[in-house]
Order: structure tokens, then sequence, then C-alpha cells
């Protein structure tokens, strides 16, 4: 054990490239793609705030059975998902999907109850979650919102009398709905869409035509509708769901006490601009670990962790060049899966 850990120190510091080999004879361990650790683990307890849930004030106004019911549907989501069969959950979900020309993230190949478990689906309101947030937002550097977005409460069942639409962004948010749609309440339209596209459903000239409840990322509800003027959050409605691929068999699993491990590693995130990455980063810099984000024509650097940016997770893998990917539930499983039936 001793020798291995000395293995990986000397391949930082002598800034040897991807597998890990240590300063003079080359040890090359044998390529592989499986499990390596937990982003939401590393940032803490209980994960970290990825994704909230908010409603336009005029219906927190107007209609707070709305409110009360839709609270309801999330808080219970964790069970629901728990206890439900991964093909019923495709088969709620699929009625919010677009009706042509879209591909889901989820369906009856990828799904299953690890996964599902891995998204980390788990409510938690607003006023429990307000501090937990803001420090977030301080750690990835974006403003807090306003103390006034965060709902404080007080919304009761009863008779809900208009009809709404929720918004939420294809993946592991889109689970937390799956309990709601099944409902069958006929005062709620469901709508999925890509990711890309979430924010402007909430940012459209037309107020009319916005979502009336909408789940984003937490820094974007943060930097977009942060000011309370038109929206409120409700709540957390998932808690991270990006994981840790090891390339190669000698690299260790990623704890908080061994991250110096990626030191002159290649690190292949996932949206290294957006939540994934920065919440990464935000780690790394706890841990007082330096890092930089390597372009195609970059040197590695042997004394910092190397970064490199992935639009999404279609090209991850241990061709790839990197020594470790952060790559998001369902892919990271699939990718895992489809590594292990190639290399029986």
């Amino acid at each position: 054990m001793k020798k291995f850990f000395a293995g990986i120190l000397c391949a930082a510091v002598c800034g040897v490239a991807m597998f890990g080999a240590a300063c003079g004879e080359a040890v090359e361990g044998e390529t592989t793609f499986e499990f390596a650790g937990s982003l939401q683990a590393l940032y803490g307890e209980g994960g970290y705030p990825q994704a909230v849930l908010v409603v336009k004030n005029d219906v927190l106004g107007d209609d707070p059975a709305a409110v009360a019911k839709m609270l309801t549907y999330m808080e219970g989501a964790h069970d629901y998902l728990a206890a439900s069969e991964p093909t019923k959950v495709v088969s709620d979900l699929s009625v919010a999907y677009p009706a042509t020309d879209f591909t889901p993230s989820f369906n009856a190949k990828n799904l299953n109850a690890q996964v599902i478990e891995n998204c980390s689906v788990k409510f938690e309101a607003a006023a429990a979650a307000k501090a937990s947030v803001k420090s977030y937002l301080a750690e990835v550097n974006f403003p807090a919102p306003a103390d006034a977005f965060f709902y404080a409460g007080g919304a009761q069942e009863g008779t809900i009398s208009g009809q709404y639409t929720v918004y939420a962004p294809d993946g592991a948010p889109a689970l937390a709905l799956a309990g709601a749609i099944a409902d069958g309440n006929a005062h709620f339209a469901y709508h999925i869409v890509n990711a890309n596209g979430i924010v402007t459903t909430v940012t459209g000239e037309e107020a009319a035509k916005n979502a009336d409840f909408c789940i984003l990322p937490s820094n974007a509800a943060a930097q977009k509708l942060g000011t309370a003027e038109k929206y409120t959050m409700l709540g957390v409605v998932t808690h991270g769901n990006m994981y840790f691929l090891r390339a190669n068999t000698l690299l260790p699993d990623l704890t908080a006490e061994n991250l110096t491990a990626l030191v002159g590693k290649k690190v292949g995130v996932v949206q290294l601009e957006n939540v994934p990455g920065l919440t990464f980063k935000a780690v790394l810099t706890k841990a007082g670990i330096p890092f930089s984000v390597l372009n195609s024509e970059g040197q590695v650097a042997a004394d910092k962790v190397n970064l490199v940016s992935y639009a999404d997770a279609t090209t991850v893998g241990p061709a790839g060049g990197c020594d470790y990917y952060l790559c998001p539930e369902p892919a990271a499983t699939l990718k895992v899966n489809n590594f292990k039936a190639q290399n029986k």
C-alpha cells in the first residue's frame, strides 16, 4: 500500500500523464471504466443543492392551494421513486416529453433502482435549505438571492382554482415529477425540456407564457430570479448526480482524504462551466488543491489538477485520454455497464 501511494505521489511530481506511472520504471495498470467516487460525497453530507423548484409569485398569492399540492408532490417524490419499478417511472415521465425530435435521458434500458438513487432526489423546503443554498452559491461565486426569494411556508391544502404549467429539465431533476404526473391531477400540465433551454421557460418577455412552476439549476435560479420580483423558491429538489469514473485500475477511489491523488492527472468534466464544474472547482478550492483548465494544446501541469471540458457525456470513455471523468447519471452507469459488456 505504501508503494502504491508513493507511486501516485511521484507521478504527480514528475508530471507523468495518463496511467499514473511511477518515476523511472513505468508501471501501467489495465484500462477500465468504473465508478471511483461521488461529487456529492466530496462536497459534504447531503450533497449540494443542484436543482430547485420555483413558483410564480402570482400563483403563490392567488392560489396557495396549488402551491401546497405541488409541495406535497415534491415531499413525496423520493418515496415514490423508491417504491416504483423503473419501467413505471419511465412511463410516468414519457407523457411530459415533446412529442417529436427529443430523446429522453431515461429509458427502460438505462434506468434502474441504483440510478434513481444516484440521482439524489430528496426535497428540502426553502426555509430549511436557505443557509445551505446561500453558502453553496457563495462557494461557486454566484450572488446570494434576496431573503424574500426563499418561501417561508404557510400554504394550506384546499381547492385549486387554476390551471398551471410545470417545467423541468431533462435528466435527474425530471425524476422528481414522476409521482406528480402519475397522480393525474388535471390542474397541472407537465413539460420536460432540454436542459439547455430550461432557463428560457421563466425568462420570456410574455410573462403569462412563462412556467408557473419550474425546476432550475440552483445557480441559474439565483442569477435570473433571485430578486424575488417574479418567482419564489419553494425548495431544493435534487442534491447532485455527478460521479467519478476512472480509466485505469491503478487509480484510487476518490475521497475527501485523498484528493491530492488528482494532482498531475487529467479529469474530464461534463458541463465544466455549469453546476458540475463549478461544484468540483469549489471542492478543490476548499481542499487547497490547485487546478487549471486544459485546452487542446495545453501542457499537462504536474502540480495541478488538469480539467478538461466536455459538453456532454457522448464522448466520455476510457479512450478519451483522461484519468478520471466526472459524469452525470444515467450516463455514468450506462458507460460503466457498456464497458463491462464489451470486456467480458
